[in-house]
């Protein structure tokens, strides 16, 4: 849920698209199309690889982001992945294809990656997952066109497209209903009609960069900010502070590592670092930045310091283009520095930078406080010695959970399988659950008015939405955001009609609100939740409503929850069929 609604507000920030507007100011391509999960891991690569991908999987796990931010976020473009998925290359899947434009009603075009129709001439799969089926040039170019590839980004069309008409393996009508998808976007974009009202064409570069859009970009960061572990938090300005770690004067390392220059001379070192904003905060007192991993310099810095603002990252061994992480640890350069800092100075912030999720393992319980800023940005430097100097009140909630290190270690990544991952079905204890997200003040729920029933019971998939209002109220000292949550949690002893190949989530996020409260102050929040947000996926894909029984949790990931409970009894007594999963293995 939360990637679908993450995508739809991205894509509709970007196209500027209701579905009813002659001209769009972008069009977003979503990518990977499908199930693509492999970049380069333990010898096999996203070129070789035909994942398995149950039936269950393909309809709870895989495919509702891309279903959300098609549909709500009227998404326009689609990029195909390198992979094949049970037994057909993504860009030449005719299954997929009618998911996307038939199911779900999307009207845009679809691109390959950089030449995946070119993995089909080579045989795809080429190693894992399956034996090679090679082909020729004319054939892969037809597989992908009838699999609904408009556009393919690389040679393969240019090579072989003409040819495939003319010796007849190729209807010409397939091509042209590419050429009029890849066309029709153009079109949306305003490039062919000088006569349409396109309030787009009178952008400047003086827009670019301007003020009101670097505050927006100052406020997402703001707003990211989440709070592991208040302990010595916030810190007092005007004293002695250390800032410490390998990349706390390197503004990139809060960017990710695929992006183009965010400074007109290159890179972005026209953003400050994290050393040099707490610096800029830091008024009256005396700060030393120290760019190293060498424990003992950093030992020595951090116990003549009022504060330490420790920062690591997975910037330089993280994931990129065509490798995998191989762990989610820390190096031990880092780890041993945060032994060393936190040993010598007990008012130590731990700032963790991150692209994907790092395992603090033992850092949970000896670092004094926690603060998780994941890549925040150009501006994540100021954003996070605002947080930590109590000018920003951090309100963020973790998108994931955050395991053991050694997590790695029992998990096969070339099984496509969800069962023990994600907060949905891992049985594990997490170092932190998804949602987890602290503040410098304090909040309470309780119920709104009118109070829940005892029991909903829905027996339709039309029968009107239940609603639930939660009220939340600030508590502590200071103004501040909470973000309050509606998980469903089945009852898995109460289904019997799911097939014995289908899971039970051990709970699902179906909502969320975010509000900022004044201390004192009280929020009313309405929760809707519909039957189709109910349905059960079944070992066949296929989502219906089935009999049994749920749990609705309403929670701000730690503290204390509020729950209600809903039946579900179909009408007729057999399940009540919601979304059809097409396969084609």
């Amino acid at each position: 849920m939360l990637a679908g609604e993450y995508g739809s507000a991205y894509t509709q920030g970007l196209q500027q698209y209701t579905g009813d507007e002659e001209v769009v100011q972008s069009v977003v391509t979503l990518k990977h199309f499908l199930a693509y999960s492999i970049e380069s891991y333990h010898g096999v690569t996203r070129q070789m690889v035909d994942v398995k991908v149950s039936a269950y999987d393909m309809s709870a796990t895989y495919t509702p982001a891309w279903e959300a931010t098609i549909k709500k976020g009227k998404a326009l473009g689609v990029m195909c992945s390198y992979n094949a998925v049970n037994g057909l290359p993504t860009c030449g899947n005719p299954a997929l294809n009618a998911t996307l434009r038939d199911d779900w009603g999307f009207l845009g075009y679809m691109t390959s990656d950089s030449d995946s129709c070119a993995c089909i001439i080579k045989g795809h799969p080429q190693g894992h997952g399956g034996p090679p089926r090679p082909t020729n040039g004319t054939d892969a170019t037809k597989q992908c066109l009838m699999g609904g590839t408009d556009i393919d980004s690389g040679g393969t069309y240019r090579s072989y497209l003409a040819a495939a008409i003319r010796d007849g393996e190729l209807e010409e009508t397939v091509a042209r209903l590419a050429l009029k998808n890849s066309y029709k976007m153009r079109g949306w974009l305003g490039l062919f009609d000088p006569l349409v009202p396109n309030k787009y064409k009178k952008i400047t570069t003086d827009e670019v960069g301007s003020a009101e859009h670097q505050a927006a970009s100052l406020l997402a960061a703001q707003k990211s900010m989440v709070l592991l572990k208040k302990g010595v938090l916030p810190f007092t300005p005007g004293k002695r502070v250390a800032v410490i770690g390998q990349s706390v004067n390197d503004t990139n390392s809060m960017t990710g590592n695929y992006d183009g220059p965010l400074c007109p001379g290159g890179g972005a070192s026209c953003f400050m670092s994290i050393g040099q904003a707490v610096q800029g905060l830091n008024v009256g007192g005396e700060t030393e930045v120290l760019v190293s991993t060498d424990s003992g310099r950093a030992a020595g810095l951090a116990a003549g310091a009022d504060y330490v603002i420790l920062v690591v990252d997975n910037f330089h061994d993280g994931g990129g283009e065509g490798h995998d992480r191989e762990t989610i640890g820390l190096s031990t350069a880092q780890v041993s520095l945060a032994e060393a800092v936190i040993s010598a100075n007990p008012q130590t912030a731990l700032v963790l930078v991150n692209g994907g999720m790092i395992s603090l393992d033992h850092l949970k319980d000896l670092a004094p406080a926690i603060l998780d800023a994941f890549m925040p940005g150009v501006h994540g430097g100021t954003a996070i010695a605002q947080t930590v100097f109590g000018l920003n009140n951090p309100g963020g909630k973790l998108p994931v959970s955050m395991y053991h290190s050694s997590y790695v270690n029992f998990s096969d990544f070339l099984n496509m399988s969800m069962v023990n991952r994600t907060y949905r079905y891992y049985t594990g204890e997490p170092l932190y659950q998804f949602g987890y997200g602290e503040s410098y003040t304090s909040f309470e729920l309780s119920w709104g008015l009118p109070p829940p029933a005892a029991t909903a019971t829905v027996s339709r998939v039309d029968d009107s939405q239940m609603v639930y209002r939660v009220a939340v109220t600030n508590t502590g000292p200071v103004e501040g955001d909470e973000v309050v949550m509606c998980f469903l949690q089945p009852d898995e002893d109460s289904f019997d009609s799911l097939g014995p190949e289908s899971a039970v989530e051990i709970r699902r996020l179906v909502g969320f609100e975010r509000v900022t409260l004044k201390p004192g102050a009280s929020a009313d929040l309405g929760f809707a939740v519909s039957p189709q947000q109910l349905g059960m996926v079944d070992s066949d894909g296929h989502t219906s409503l089935h009999a049994g029984r749920f749990k609705l949790v309403f929670t701000r990931g730690h503290g204390e929850e509020l729950a209600a409970d809903v039946r579900v009894q179909p009408e007729g007594g057999r399940p009540m069929r919601i979304k059809t999963l097409r396969k084609w293995w």
